[in-house]
C-alpha cells in the first residue's frame, strides 16, 4: 500500500533545501495525488528558521500561483497551501493564518523565555538545550520534557490546528540529554499532553522527518503514544516533514505497515476534491 500524499513540506522560503517547484516535481514523479506545503509561520524571532513577513507573503503568493497553474493544466496533483505554526506565534497572526491558509500544523519547538538572548528549541542546538536543562530545570531532563509537553498540550487545545505536529519532538536528542523516554514520569507527562491535544485536534501526524535526517529509526510519535491515540479514537496522517525533495516519501512504506500492525485501519491524506481529508484504508 502506497501513501501518495504529504502535508508537512518545507521549501527555501524557510529552512527547507528545496524550492516549491522541486517539491512539486518530486511529488509528481512519485505519483502523489495531493501535496501540502507547511512553511514555518512568521513568529517574530529566530529568522533563520521561520519566514519573515515578506517571505511569508511571497510564499503564499507563489503557492496560490502554483495551485492555479496545476488546476489549469488538469494536473493529477492537488496542491494545498498550509503553514506550520509554532505555539509562540502571536495570537493576531494565528487568527490571520486561520482565515487565509488551507490548513495549519500546530507544533511546539521553543520554550517561551530566551536564555541570555538565545531562543531554546527542543530540536535546535543540543548544547543550548543541555545548558537550559542545567540552569532552568536543575539538571533534570524529565522536568524539561514535562515543560515541553505542558506547552504543546495547552497550545493545541487552545489553537485548534488541523494537524498536531511531531508530538514527541522533545525526544530528538534524548540520548545526548540523558532523557529516559521509558521513565514513568516522562510517559505520564506525554500521555497527559496527548489527552489535552485530543480536545483541540483529531489528526495526529506520524512524522518520518527524524528518520530522513538520521536521528532515529522510529517516527514521531513513539508506539506507546500511537497506541493511546488509537484508543482515544484519533486519526493519523503520514508525513515526511520534508526539507529535501529527494526524501519526500521517506520511510512511508514501512511506517504504513507499522500503523497497520499497531491496529489502525486507515490513514488520512490531504484531499483531492473539496474536502481537506480523505481516508486511505490499511
Amino acid at each position: 500500500m502506497k501513501f501518495l500524499s504529504n502535508a508537512h513540506t518545507h521549501t527555501t522560503f524557510c529552512d527547507g533545501r528545496s524550492t516549491i517547484g522541486e517539491q512539486i516535481a518530486a511529488a509528481q514523479r512519485l505519483g502523489f495525488v495531493s501535496l501540502g506545503f507547511s512553511g514555518h509561520a512568521m513568529q517574530g524571532f529566530d529568522w533563520a528558521y521561520c519566514m519573515s513577513p515578506d517571505a511569508q507573503a511571497a510564499y503564499y503568493a507563489s503557492l496560490r500561483g502554483a495551485q492555479a497553474a496545476l488546476r489549469a493544466a488538469g494536473a493529477l496533483l492537488t496542491l494545498h497551501v498550509g503553514l506550520e505554526q509554532d505555539a509562540l506565534v502571536p495570537d493576531d497572526s494565528k487568527a490571520q493564518n486561520r482565515r487565509v491558509y488551507d490548513y495549519l500544523i500546530g507544533s511546539t519547538h521553543y520554550f517561551p523565555e530566551p536564555l541570555d538572548g538565545a531562543w531554546v528549541a527542543v530540536d535546535g542546538s543540543p548544547d543550548l538545550l543541555l545548558r537550559c536543562i542545567r540552569e532552568r530545570f536543575h539538571g533534570d531532563a524529565i522536568a524539561m520534557a514535562e515543560a515541553y509537553y505542558a506547552i504543546h498540550g495547552d497550545s493545541i487545545r487552545r489553537d485548534k490546528p488541523d494537524i498536531i505536529g511531531h508530538f514527541d519532538l522533545v525526544r530528538k536528542y534524548a540520548g545526548q540529554l540523558g532523557l529516559d523516554t521509558n521513565a514513568p514520569a516522562y510517559r505520564r507527562a506525554a500521555l497527559a499532553a496527548l489527552e489535552k491535544v485530543r480536545e483541540g485536534c483529531a489528526v495526529l501526524e506520524v512524522n518520518t522527518g527524524n528518520i530522513a535526517r538520521g536521528y532515529d529509526t522510529m517516527p514521531y510519535p513513539a508506539p506507546f503514544l500511537l497506541e493511546a491515540w488509537r484508543a482515544m479514537g484519533g486519526d493519523v496522517t503520514l508525513t515526511s516533514d520534508c526539507h529535501n525533495a529527494a526524501q519526500l516519501d521517506c520511510a512511508f512504506t514501512q511506517t504504513m505497515a507499522m500503523l497497520k500492525d499497531g491496529g489502525f485501519d486507515r490513514v488520512l491524506r490531504l484531499g483531492t476534491g473539496a474536502s481537506l481529508w480523505e481516508a486511505v484504508a490499511l
